[in-house]
């Protein structure tokens, strides 16, 4: 029962109510757009304030690589600010020191400033050791792979054919895309088998052997040269493609004859020795790891990778099978939908139950709009202080639904029995 004393302009809610709906609509298409733009990944974007420093030095001794490489690179790093634990494992041939910083630091300054003092200290160290440095994130993860495996083709045109063509068309066609990891396979490469009879008849050392690959197996520019006035950049490649040029590589003269590979040994095609045996579908397979950029989003990322891969499909080999064996996409669109899912389920049964116990539409259907304005509000909150669509946040909205749509079936309850007790539609409160 309605009072005909009831004044609307007694309250504040009353004299504002289109205001109040105008801004809830606002509200509602900004949640929207921004949900559009916030990243999704399976993990919050977290800067870990680790670095890790890699070294390989092929089979360098232990006790060597301590004292040439490990220790060099930890007394350089120690003057990187915000350093707080330097911890390393040295093993035959490889080294990796964990730096652990700050949480306050920048970590991509850090990173550089890691870079530099790496960068010092490497005219020291051993020139055959090879140094990466990289900081721990979620990122560090692959979010899909691939597998490629054949009955026909070798596992070196596989390898080749992963290195040259796949890899470099998802680097160059994903912009999301940050690296592209090639495993298994056998990796293409010549060997010069000496004979050492040979060797010292030529008076010749495998030192000298190497030095000549080294030196003659390079593009090099002899200078500029000027004509009709304008300027070329000269390039002569001494670039060694097949086992005959290898072996017709000069070594050096004596008495004005020159001593070839040849001369002195054979050159074959190999592979490099392979330390990891890499299978997929019970067969020797290739495989390819993608990772994402850091502030990327892994579903859009994904779907780029799956689009370019499907295009380079075609292109493959007759008899190679390209099959993805790991996509960490389906994870977070599983999530999402379980999300939607509780949402529709928990407004459908939220309304039947205040219709069955109020026997009204209107009001069903009114309190059903309080999940999504409240779903959308909060997609600006998450834009604004940058959060991701992931596992923990879209976690913490499917119970947030519950909660939700708890409380609104008990304020709509105590509004409906402020309602019968004849109290008008705008003194109707909860009670306190």
């Amino acid at each position: 029962m309605q009072h005909s004393s009831e004044n609307p302009e007694n309250y504040w809610f009353a004299r504002h109510s289109k205001f109040i709906v105008f801004l809830i609509l606002i509200l509602g298409i900004v949640g929207v757009y921004a949900a559009i733009g916030i990243p999704v990944a399976v993990f919050p974007t977290t800067n870990f304030p680790r670095i890790i420093v890699g070294v390989d030095n092929g089979v360098m001794p232990i006790e060597q690589m301590e004292v040439t490489i490990t220790r060099p690179i930890e007394q350089a790093v120690n003057s990187v600010p915000g350093l707080e634990d330097v911890r390393s494992i040295t093993s035959r041939g490889s080294a990796d020191v964990t730096l652990t910083f700050n949480w306050n630091v920048n970590m991509l300054e850090t990173l550089q400033q890691v870079d530099a003092a790496v960068s010092r200290v490497q005219s020291s160290l051993p020139s055959t050791a090879q140094i990466q440095t990289h900081r721990m994130d979620f990122a560090s993860f692959p979010i899909i792979g691939y597998s490629l495996t054949s009955d026909k083709v070798s596992q070196s045109d596989l390898w080749e054919f992963a290195t040259y063509e796949i890899k470099p068309r998802l680097n160059r066609n994903c912009p999301g895309v940050a690296s592209v990891l090639v495993q298994g396979g056998q990796e293409p490469e010549f060997h010069i088998t000496v004979d050492p009879a040979l060797m010292v008849r030529a008076k010749t050392g495998v030192s000298e052997i190497l030095g000549a690959v080294n030196r003659t197996n390079v593009i090099d520019s002899p200078g500029l040269i000027t004509r009709n006035h304008q300027l070329y950049l000269g390039l002569i490649s001494g670039q060694a493609h097949d086992s005959k040029e290898i072996g017709d590589i000069v070594i050096k003269n004596v008495n004005n004859a020159p001593i070839r590979i040849q001369d002195i040994g054979t050159v074959a095609r190999a592979t490099a020795p392979a330390f990891t045996v890499v299978s997929a579908n019970g067969k020797p397979a290739v495989l390819l790891s993608i990772n994402r950029q850091p502030d990327s989003n892994t579903v859009e990322v994904a779907d780029e990778v799956r689009a370019e891969m499907e295009a380079i499909r075609p292109t493959l080999p007759a008899g190679v099978d390209m099959r993805p064996f790991y996509d960490q996409s389906n994870i977070v669109k599983e999530s999402i939908n379980s999300v939607r899912d509780a949402i529709i389920i928990g407004l459908f049964l939220s309304g039947f139950i205040i219709w069955l116990f109020l026997r009204d539409w209107g009001t069903a259907l009114m309190t059903g709009l309080v999940v999504p304005v409240t779903m959308v509000v909060t997609f600006i909150v998450m834009k604004l202080i940058g959060q991701s669509f992931n596992l923990m946040t879209l976690g913490g909205l499917a119970a947030a639904v519950g909660l939700v749509i708890d409380d609104k079936i008990v304020v709509v309850e105590n509004i409906v029995l402020h309602r019968d007790g004849g109290e008008g539609p705008l003194k109707q409160q909860p009670a306190h």
